[in-house]
C-alpha cells in the first residue's frame, strides 16, 4: 500500500507533466489579433477565459500574452485565428514561429477580432466548417491563404465575418481587395468539393448537388488567356433551366471575381495554364500574372444533369 505514493510523483516526473506545469500554461483555442491601428491580442484558453494584452508589435504576440497571464503560452490546441488587418502581415510568420499549424482555420474580422472574441460574438470554428460542409464557402485555411501570397499571383481569399455572415475576402501583400458575393463564394466551393451537401434555390424550387465532374482548363487565343469550367453536374430532382442557369453563375462569378476582377489565382491558374501549355504562366513575376488573369477571359460552360439516379 505504501509503495502507490512512489509511483505517482514518479510518472509525473517521467512524462514532465506536473501539477505546477498545468496550472502555469495556457492553451488557447481561439486566439484573435488586432493590426489596423494599435496592436492587440485576445486569447480564448481551454478554462473558457479571456486573456488580452497590447504589444508594439503582432510579433510580440508571445511575450504579450505571457506577461498578461503569468502563463507559459502554447498553440498546439489553437483551432481559430481571427485577425482585423491583412493577413499577408502576420500569417507566413506566425506559421514560421509554429503559433499557426497548416490547418488552422483564419478568419477576416474587419470590426474588431479582439472585441468580438471578449465580446462573445466572434464567429466560430464549428461554425465555418459547417459553412464549408454545406458548400456556402470553399475551404481556406492559414495553409492555402499563406501558399497563395507566396505562390500565384500573390493574392489571396480568407473566410470574412461581417455583420453575423460568413463570406471570402480578397487581400494581395499590401492591401485589401475587397470582399466576394454569394454566388462567387458557392462557385468557388462547387470547384473546391470539400462540401458534404450542397443545396440551392432557384425560381423557387429547392435543388440539391449530389456530386460533380468538373474540369478547369486554359488556352490561348489570340493575346489574351482563356480559362473555362467545364464538365458535369449531376442534380437531384427534375429537369429545370433556372437551376442549371443558377449553377453556371456560381462557377461564372468564382472565376469573374477572383481572376478577371482582381488577378486572384486561388484556383492554381497557373498550374493549369501550365499543365495546357500555356509557356507564358512559366517565367512571370506574380505582378506580371496578376495583369495576365485580369486581361483574361473566364468562362463556365457546365452540363448540368438531372434525376435522382445521375
Amino acid at each position: 500500500m505504501k509503495i502507490i505514493p512512489l509511483i505517482l510523483p514518479l510518472a509525473l516526473l517521467l512524462t514532465g507533466c506536473t501539477g505546477t506545469d498545468i496550472r502555469g500554461r495556457i492553451s488557447p483555442d481561439v486566439l484573435a489579433v488586432d493590426t489596423a491601428g494599435s496592436v492587440q491580442f485576445a486569447a480564448h484558453d481551454s478554462r473558457g477565459e479571456v486573456i488580452t494584452a497590447d504589444a508594439d508589435s503582432p510579433f510580440l504576440l508571445e511575450n504579450a500574452l505571457q506577461n498578461a497571464s503569468g502563463s507559459r503560452l502554447t498553440t498546439g490546441h489553437l483551432s481559430l485565428l481571427l485577425f482585423s488587418g491583412n493577413p499577408a502581415g502576420i500569417l507566413p510568420e506566425y506559421f514560421r514561429r509554429g503559433w499557426i499549424t497548416p490547418g488552422c482555420e483564419a478568419v477576416f474580422c474587419p470590426d474588431g477580432a479582439c472585441r468580438l472574441l471578449t465580446a462573445e460574438k466572434s464567429p466560430t470554428a464549428q461554425q465555418l466548417r459547417a459553412a464549408v460542409r454545406t458548400g456556402m464557402l470553399p475551404c481556406r485555411t492559414a495553409d492555402a491563404v499563406i501558399g497563395d501570397l507566396t505562390g500565384g499571383s500573390g493574392v489571396t481569399a480568407a473566410a470574412a465575418f461581417r455583420g453575423e455572415s460568413l463570406t471570402l475576402a480578397l487581400f494581395s501583400a499590401d492591401a485589401s481587395c475587397g470582399t466576394l458575393s454569394e454566388n462567387a463564394c458557392r462557385g468557388l466551393a462547387l470547384l473546391g468539393r470539400r462540401w458534404e451537401s450542397f443545396t440551392f434555390a432557384a425560381d423557387g424550387g429547392a435543388f440539391s448537388v449530389r456530386h460533380t465532374l468538373l474540369h478547369l482548363s486554359a488556352a490561348q487565343e489570340e493575346d489574351r488567356l482563356v480559362f473555362t469550367v467545364s464538365g458535369r453536374i449531376f442534380v437531384q430532382g427534375k429537369a429545370d433551366n433556372a437551376a442549371a442557369d443558377a449553377l453556371t453563375d456560381m462557377l461564372s462569378a468564382a472565376l469573374t471575381e477572383t481572376a478577371r476582377q482582381h488577378g486572384a489565382d486561388i484556383l492554381m491558374l497557373r498550374e493549369t495554364a501550365l499543365r495546357d501549355g500555356i509557356a507564358a504562366a512559366k517565367d512571370c513575376t506574380q505582378e506580371m500574372w496578376r495583369k495576365m488573369l485580369m486581361q483574361a477571359d473566364c468562362r463556365a460552360a457546365p452540363e448540368t444533369v438531372f434525376g435522382a439516379d445521375s
